[in-house]
This record gives structure tokens, sequence and C-alpha cells, in this order.
């Protein structure tokens, strides 16, 4: 709880909605390591202590706001503020240039490192002289939105060498399974379990926030029975999209804005891994047919709850993890 004078003296914080008495107990609660140089470092430290955020630095050249840290005891939150090219742990800040520009990434505490690698890999220094007090400015927000639990998992600023600011947009991330809630899972499963003893399949569609789930049929009987050579398994062993409903399926999530999120299917015979035919068949050459879609594996077996597996392209080949299925009612 924040006594007297410390909320005399942090009132105009405590006014505003997104901070308030808890909030500026969080932002107290934060400590900052700066590992940058310059105006740069100035900037962001006399912003951070002014807010009541304990900052440490790697360089002796920072100017420090005289004012003590909210916090006596040691900070629960530790934040690092890299220079690239270094590479960030945990909660962090990491600046950089791009291209005249000045780039900063605020990342939390489990990024993606492949989506991290990606938005990171073409950054050089931070920029010295007066832009940097501009960039300073922004770390002290980028902390202290981290700090207040309003900051996304990854989320980048952008200051143009004339010094207009834009938000990076953030690619959705594709190297880790979507997050599905249970009702949609449920369903999926369910679906899967009216094909038995068939191989079932499905897709799971999204857009923001919104996921939702496509019912297919698998027409790998048909594609036998037309072509045994070509579909030598049957619909027991193997699954196919009706190529229609696929193609119709992929043109109504473009009209409305969605993307393809993952394509489930189920084995029968219990198997709970993505099998080698199954890599076969999503990765023919050793390169996804669809990138960026994640596959889910639901995994039937006798007197027991149906298990459920991710498999996700990471790294040249496919990553598994478990995936948690709701009970069946």
């Amino acid at each position: 709880m924040l006594s007297e004078p410390q909320i005399q003296r942090y009132a105009r914080q405590l006014l505003l909605r997104d901070v308030g008495e808890r909030g500026q107990e969080a932002l107290g609660a934060v400590g900052v390591l700066l590992g940058l140089d310059g105006e740069a470092a100035s900037a962001a430290a006399a912003y951070l202590r002014a807010g009541g955020t304990e900052v440490n630095a790697g360089s002796e050249r920072a100017v420090w706001a005289s004012t003590p840290p909210l916090l006596g005891d040691a900070p629960l939150l530790p934040i690092a503020v890299t220079a690239s090219p270094g590479h960030p742990e945990g909660e962090s800040i990491l600046v950089g240039t791009r291209g005249g520009a000045s780039v900063l990434w605020s990342v939390g505490a489990e990024p993606c490192a492949a989506c991290l690698r990606d938005a990171t890999r073409e950054l050089g220094p931070p920029r010295q002289g007066p832009p940097g007090i501009q960039v300073g400015t922004l770390v002290a927000l980028l902390v202290q939105r981290r700090a207040l639990g309003i900051a996304a998992s990854m989320e980048g600023v952008e200051v143009s060498g004339a010094g207009t600011i834009s938000a990076l947009a953030t690619p959705a991330c594709a190297h880790r399974p979507p997050s599905v809630p249970d009702d949609v899972l449920a369903d999926l499963v369910r679906h899967l379990s009216a094909a038995l003893p068939n191989e079932g399949c499905a897709v799971l569609v999204g857009r923001g926030d919104s996921v939702r789930f496509a019912p297919m049929e698998n027409a790998q009987d048909v594609h036998h029975a037309r072509d045994p050579e070509a579909f030598p398994r049957r619909a027991h062993a193997a699954f196919t999209f009706e190529p229609r409903a696929w193609l119709a399926l992929l043109r109504s999530t473009e009209a409305a804005g969605e993307r393809i999120l993952a394509i489930a299917h189920s084995h029968p015979d219990g198997g709970e891994h993505f099998s080698a035919e199954d890599r076969r068949s999503v990765a023919p050459d050793g390169q996804p047919l669809y990138p960026g879609v994640a596959h889910l594996l639901v995994a039937f077996r006798p007197g027991r709850p149906p298990v459920g597996c991710w498999s996700v392209w990471t790294g040249g080949d496919f990553a598994e993890s478990p995936c948690r299925l709701p009970e069946q009612s």
C-alpha cells in the first residue's frame, strides 16, 4: 500500500485509468537493467525513475533522475533493455535500427524464438545523437506498458528519421499451436468420433481471437475406388479432403478475412503421434504444403479418453506438443 507522501508524489499517475494505486505499485515492482548508452539511456532512466521504477545501467554515462525508486525491496519483475544485436531473454526491450529508422521491440517472458528472430534479423545498433531522446522516451513507455500488464506478448514501435512514430505489425505466430477454446475442441472431437472406425478430418479457422471449427468429409475411400494405385490406403488408415469442399472453404475464409489455423484428423487405431505417413502427406518434399498451418491429431483409444497432439513445422521438421482435450459429455 502506498504511503501518503507516495500518493502525493505520484498523484498524476494515480489518476490515469490504466494505472491507479495497483498500477503504481506494479511500476515500483519493476527493476530495469538498462543496456543502452547516450541520450537514449539518459531519457529512459529519467522517465522510469521519475515514475517510481528502479533502473540499473550497464554504462556510467547515463544521466539519472535523483528520485529514488518506489519499491524498497528487490524488484519482483526484471526487465532488460538490450541494444541490437543483443539477444533478448525474458521480459525485455530490444532497441536497434533498420533503414535509417529506430526500431524497438517489446517482448514478454516467453516469446516465440522464431518470430523474434525474424523480426530482429536485420536490426543494426541503436542510433546515437538527438534521436536517442525520443527512443529513450519510448523505451520507458514500453517498459511501463509491460509492467502494467497491458502489453502484447510481442509489440514493436518504429521511429523514422524525421521523428514519425508508428506501430509495427506483429505477424500471427505460426511456430506454436493456435489457442482453441474448449467448446470448439469438444465439437471437433465429436465430429471425429462420428467418423469411426474411419479417420475423421476437419479444419480450424480463425480471425483475431475468434476460432471456429469447419467439419470436412474424408474422401479417401472415393479416391481409392477410383484410383487404388495412387490411393492404396482406405479411409480407416488415411484421409483426404473432398476437393470441392476444400476449395470452397479456402475461398470462404479468404472472403471473410479469416485464415486456416490447423488441419485436424484422427487415428482410429490409437496412434498418439504424427506418423511418418502423416509427415510425408503434408510435407512430401521436405517442405510443408501449407506453411503456417498447424496439424492436430486426435487418437481414439478403446476404453480410454481420446488424446490430442499438435504438430507444428519449426526448424525444418514437425515439433509435437500435447493438446489438452476437454472431457466429453
